[in-house]
């Protein structure tokens, strides 16, 4: 069985996953390039470092966002999301960031120290470990030269949400 998500159904897959793609155009050239989001209250979040992709972003801000989840060839979902590209300075960029980071962290599938596991020398090793990963893009490895990060989010406008269901398509068997 294949069929439309509901809002609800749309909503439910956005917030569950930290892989998407965006699609920008730039007068001849289409790119797209997967990212880590977030999710919240109608804005997808992301960072990055100053690129094509953002420069392409700057140039024309409507960007097309796709996600999937995939069980197997007939058991899936996928949304598709048109929006607007809205680069973050000051205090919105630290929110999108904290969006972003907590979004992520919240995902993760494993158990976080405590306070009162944590030692100084430890400091929270798993949320160091972490924050480490998660900011590596912007240090150049040569020099630990800290690279300018852009945090920015994408409207959405309209979306779409399709889905396939192998197991409800053989029920009636």
């Amino acid at each position: 069985m294949w069929g439309d998500m509901d809002k609800i159904q749309i909503e439910s897959l956005l917030k569950s996953e930290t892989i998407g793609r965006i699609g920008c155009f730039d007068e001849d050239k289409v790119y797209v390039v997967p990212i880590t989001y977030a999710y919240d209250n109608g804005y997808i979040y992301g960072h990055t470092k100053d690129g094509l992709k953002i420069r392409i972003m700057r140039k024309n801000p409507k960007v097309c966002f796709e996600i999937d989840w995939m069980k197997n060839m007939s058991t899936w979902k996928s949304v598709i999301a048109f929006g607007t590209f809205e680069e973050l300075t000051g205090s919105d960029a630290k929110n999108g960031l904290e969006i972003l980071m907590k979004s992520i962290m919240s995902k993760l599938d494993r158990k976080t120290l405590s306070t009162e596991e944590s030692s100084d020398s430890n400091l929270g090793g798993e949320n160091l470990a972490f924050l480490h990963s998660f900011l590596s893009p912007f240090l150049h490895s040569k020099n630990n030269e800290i690279f300018e990060m852009v945090v920015y989010r994408i409207k959405v406008n309209e979306v779409t949400g399709k889905f396939g269901d192998d197991e409800k398509s053989n029920s009636y068997y």
